[in-house]
């Protein structure tokens, strides 16, 4: 009764037997979940607002063994999520919980929060807010606290969370977004640009990147602001 339990926080694309692909973030459901109430007694499978089970499943593809989560869908682990964040950036927790608390139950706007799960333990995070602590207020939002754990690095998970994010915000209208980093040579592999330079909340330059989603708009664009 539990074949598709391996498929628990894993990101899949699945195609039903009526000819349906369902692709992203999954989520297993043992059969004693609560079903019965509804006549079924078989595990499910859920990928967003959709539930299916082992009857309507024709064929199910593993696309990576980690699944990204926006935390306004997982508001019973903010207290956790926030912890997180707070023992790798060591920025107030009151800090995370509070902007965490703002996401919750938000589909548009901002602030955002994203982590990334494997199995049942969370490895990469990142937030978007509006300002990362930077002077060029007009350059917003940004993507912000980026982490992955050590142990996972290497493995593409960095590149899969940002294009996840870019994704997300760009079906919420948000096709533009900067990030603030030291980093030379790195964020260019998952599509990002270098802008300019800036002063950070320290005074010191950093390095500002831009994403653009693939709308028509380039990022030279926005570079013509500046």
């Amino acid at each position: 009764m539990k074949k598709f339990s391996k498929y628990d926080n894993t990101t899949v694309r699945i195609t039903s037997k009526y000819g349906d692909t369902f692709t992203g973030a999954c989520q297993w459901f043992p059969w004693e979940y609560g079903w019965s109430e509804f006549g079924v007694k078989e595990e499910g499978l859920q990928i967003g607002e959709y539930i299916l089970f082992d009857k309507d499943i024709l064929e199910i593809e593993l696309l990576r063994n980690e699944a990204c989560i926006p935390v306004r869908d997982w508001p019973e682990a903010k207290e956790e999520i926030a912890e997180w964040f707070h023992e790798r950036w060591h920025i107030p927790l009151e800090a995370y919980k509070e902007s965490i608390r703002d996401c919750l139950g938000k589909e548009t706007g901002i602030p955002q929060w994203y982590v990334v799960v494997h199995g049942s333990k969370i490895i990469a995070g990142c937030g978007v807010i509006e300002n990362d602590f930077h002077e060029r207020k007009d350059l917003t939002p940004n993507v912000c606290a980026l982490y992955v754990d050590e142990e996972y690095r290497n493995q593409g998970i960095a590149g899969f969370l940002l294009q996840y994010v870019c994704d997300d915000m760009s079906a919420m209208g948000v096709d533009t977004l900067y990030l603030l980093t030291d980093h030379t040579g790195y964020y260019e592999k998952y599509g990002w640009e270098f802008l300019c330079m800036v002063r950070d909340s320290d005074g010191e330059p950093s390095r500002m990147y831009v994403h653009q989603a693939k709308t028509g708009r380039q990022a030279d664009t926005v570079r013509k602001q500046i």
